[in-house]
Formats: structure tokens, sequence, C-alpha cells
């Protein structure tokens, strides 16, 4: 299954890989693979895996995104 989103909490929390794609044209950039336990609750979203994850995904957005 293919999940787009805009949201990177929830692309952690849903997923088993992150692809991170870069601007026009848009093309892969990055791949992360989400090794948190399954099930996964609530809670999990501030534990330091988690933030660590959140923040790596980030810098790798971080430079395309435009405003």
């Amino acid at each position: 299954m293919l999940f787009v989103t805009h949201q990177i909490d929830e692309a952690i929390y849903l997923s088993d890989r992150v692809i991170v794609m870069t601007r026009r044209p848009g093309r892969t950039k990055r791949i992360f693979t989400i090794d948190l336990p399954r099930p996964r609750d609530y809670e999990m979203r501030v534990t330091p895996a988690f933030n660590d994850l959140k923040l790596e995904i980030w810098h790798a957005l971080k430079d395309e995104i435009t405003i």
C-alpha cells in the first residue's frame, strides 16, 4: 500500500518505510526504514527512537520545502 502524507509523525507512526521525495521533478531522495515495534501506540510518539527518526526525516525534507 502506498500512503501519501505531509505529516512526518503520521508517516512514521503508520509506515514500515518512509520515502522522502525531491521537489520537481519528484524523485526519491532518501528511504527510511521504520524499525519501531508493532503494534504502535500513541505514547510511542514521544519516545527518543520516534523523535530521532522524526528529526532525521525533517533534515532530509528541509531543503525541499518552498514557501
